[in-house]
């Protein structure tokens, strides 16, 4: 979903215009691909602006300070997909990939359990007012 959502916003597609692209671009997801709509496009892009919200509003630094200074600097939501689309973590003993790194790497440099840190996408209950 990241993934069509960087393709939208990068490209300045409509949100109909999108779903064609992103049908022929992510079709070898097969199927899940058919579960991107308008409606899930809308929801998945208010979560990734308050993710880079988030992410600039706190001391955690997972970027370079150049990526970080172009984040603040410039259409911040394509930088920060493109920035989470190719992450990848260096904290865990098992490393992973992509946005599911990031917010790993995010809430652990956060305090993680210990501390009650917040998420990147999505809040945990203490956290929702």
């Amino acid at each position: 979903m990241v993934l069509a959502i960087w393709i939208r916003v990068s490209r300045h597609l409509s949100l109909t215009g999108a779903l064609d692209v992103i049908e022929n671009e992510l079709n070898y997801l097969e199927d899940i691909a058919d579960f991107i709509n308008i409606s899930t496009m809308l929801s998945w892009e208010r979560m990734m602006l308050a993710a880079v919200t988030l992410f600039l509003s706190t001391d955690v630094y997972l970027v370079s300070k150049s990526q970080y200074g172009q984040l603040q600097d410039t259409e911040s939501l394509t930088q920060f997909l493109e920035i989470i689309i190719h992450h990848q973590s260096k904290i865990s003993d098992h490393p992973i990939r992509g946005p599911d790194a990031f917010a790993w790497d995010f809430h652990q440099q956060s305090g993680g359990t210990d501390q009650c840190a917040p998420f990147l996408f999505g809040l945990a209950s203490q956290h929702r007012h």
